[in-house]
């Protein structure tokens, strides 16, 4: 079988009252996998991604999640992949029409607020493990200590539309074992459009100047506050901060995207933010 016809099937959320052991059964039950297996790969916190599986068994598992009250989808890697490639963002401003945008390659291009819909933020790093469970909090409150940017963490996970991403990502059981201490090396905010178009602002490579008054002295904080600027101009934008929970499948490295290359796009990142964002639509009825 072609191998981008291979379904990654996504546990989004448990079936009511499931706990892993008997998710795990339950899975095992639609798939013919060891439940025991099945179980291992449970362990992070769901929205997850339970491994890649033959079209026909992940069909029954997502039917039968779905059955007992949860829910799942399967995307192959030729769905992640039609979302095409990777659109750098050189600058970017608010005009009368929307965003104005300018591409480090390509022609410039205005997108209306309204479009930007799905907003996927991450940081690629290099981690020290330090022995303690880690919960989606973890990730909302990792700049709680700055008092500039507390609100801002806060408000992505419980306040206005965009707190769905907040309400997927839940702890699959307390006192798991999480990476707690990360080194942020470099920023990356992908912002997805109602056509499918997918333009990553890089931190590397960007100014921020459409911030003004309100651009701060590190990548961390500015790509923060375009998460909140692109909220202002489309309350109804869903925000995922999430990247650092996510554990990518070993399929992941089989990605092949125009200019992939050129634009140093990060297997795990180009991976994580496609499948999320064809997450985010299969759970808000536009896919």
């Amino acid at each position: 079988m072609h191998e981008q016809s291979r379904p990654f099937l996504t546990l989004i959320t448990p079936p009511e009252g499931a706990d892993r052991e008997a998710t795990a059964r339950l899975l095992a039950e639609a798939t013919g996998y060891d439940a025991t297996t099945l179980r291992m790969r449970l362990g992070q916190p769901p929205p997850m991604i339970a491994g890649e599986f033959e079209p026909h068994a992940a069909r029954r598992a997502v039917d039968s999640i779905v059955r007992h009250g949860g829910d799942a989808f399967a995307p192959t890697l030729g769905d992640i992949t039609a979302l095409g490639p990777t659109r750098k963002v050189r600058d970017l401003r608010l005009g009368g029409a929307g965003l104005e945008i300018d591409l480090w390659r390509g022609p410039s291009t205005t997108v209306a607020p309204r479009e930007v819909r799905i907003i996927v933020r991450g940081a690629m790093s290099e981690s020290k493990t330090t022995g303690r469970a880690l919960t989606a909090l973890d990730v909302l409150g990792a700049s709680t200590a700055n008092p500039r940017t507390a609100g801002m963490a806060v408000g992505w996970g419980v306040g206005g539309a965009y707190g769905l991403a907040f309400g997927l990502y839940r702890s699959w059981q307390s006192g798991e074992f999480r990476p707690e201490r990360t080194i942020h090396a470099s920023h990356k905010l992908d912002f997805h459009t109602t056509d499918g178009r997918v333009f990553q602002i890089d931190g590397d490579k960007f100014g921020y100047g459409i911030l003004g008054r309100l651009r701060g002295y590190s990548d961390n904080e500015n790509i923060d506050r375009m998460c909140e600027l692109f909220v202002h101009l489309n309350p109804d934008a869903v925000v995922d901060p999430y990247f650092r929970l996510f554990r990518p499948p070993s399929g992941h490295k089989r990605l092949r995207l125009p200019d992939m290359k050129i634009n140093k796009d990060d297997p795990a990142f180009a991976f994580y933010s496609r499948w999320a964002a064809l997450m985010y639509r299969h759970v808000m009825g536009e896919s």
